[in-house]
């Protein structure tokens, strides 16, 4: 039985794919990856991202936003920058935006500025967040507290955290985007015990291509959309159902949150 994917989180713009992007999609749309979303970590990245949907109608889509390490380039112009590129109807969400204190590469009192500013254009335009969080948790939820009076609309991408973390990002409305990290036996057991309680209905899936790539494709260092399905194998074994239950599950959710038609 063929099982479709829709992979919200790819960075297909990134170095490694540049020499053969277009065979890394062939595999993926064999893989029975049927949509792919884009993510941006600036702007010039968006107008980049924009292209490449116009290349793939209806196959790709993409995210619109500034990463938390590139928080610096963020200047007075971003919020008109953001609004005015999201008009277009293959960007889907804002970000990859957030807060991420481990490395710093911004300052916090940058990533504070930016981040907000993404919340504001959120709050006026009704897309998704696609939010990153990284050794930053109180200040990133008393950041979406402050701006949304009600659930926020998006994703807690990536997501490595604990059981309370996520019942946090649940109780705010978030979805949950699980990668390879729940792979990797390192590192995956908090992760592991908290998408036991995930509820189907909040769950989404990423490679988050070219990175995290599932520990037991050792043959390569660069993931790829297509190995999509291992994550899902993976995580349905650790949720306690079945795979077409939880894949079904997979694009309904993406396509609710994303509003995909397709």
């Amino acid at each position: 039985m063929d099982i479709d994917y829709i992979d919200i989180g790819v960075n297909l713009l990134d170095e490694s794919f540049k020499k053969d992007l277009d065979e890394v999609l062939d595999r993926a749309f064999s893989a029975n990856v049927c949509v792919l979303i884009n993510t941006s970590s600036s702007i010039e990245d968006a107008k980049r991202s924009l292209d490449l949907t116009k290349k793939y109608p209806s196959k790709i889509f993409s995210t619109a936003g500034i990463h938390p390490h590139n928080a610096s380039s963020g200047d007075d112009q971003l919020k008109e920058s953001l609004i005015g590129i999201l008009q277009n109807d293959s960007m889907v969400a804002i970000g990859e935006c957030g807060l991420d204190y481990f490395r710093n590469l911004s300052t916090k009192e940058e990533q504070l500025l930016v981040f907000k500013t993404h919340l504001e254009v959120a709050k006026e335009t009704g897309l998704p967040l696609f939010l990153h969080q990284r050794d930053a948790h109180d200040d990133f939820t008393h950041c979406l507290n402050d701006v949304f009076d009600s659930s926020v609309h998006g994703v807690a991408h990536c997501f490595t955290g604990n059981t309370d973390q996520m019942k946090t990002y649940l109780d705010m409305g978030l979805y949950i985007g699980i990668t390879g990290w729940i792979c990797d036996e390192r590192r995956n057991h908090e992760l592991i015990k908290a998408v036991k309680e995930l509820p189907l209905d909040r769950v989404l899936i990423e490679t988050d291509s070219p990175y995290l790539i599932p520990r037991s494709l050792k043959r390569s260092r660069r993931n790829e959309p297509m190995n999509i399905s291992i994550i899902a194998e993976k995580l349905a074994k650790e949720m306690g159902v079945e795979l077409s239950t939880l894949a079904n599950h997979l694009v309904t959710n993406s396509k609710k949150l994303f509003n995909l038609s397709n």
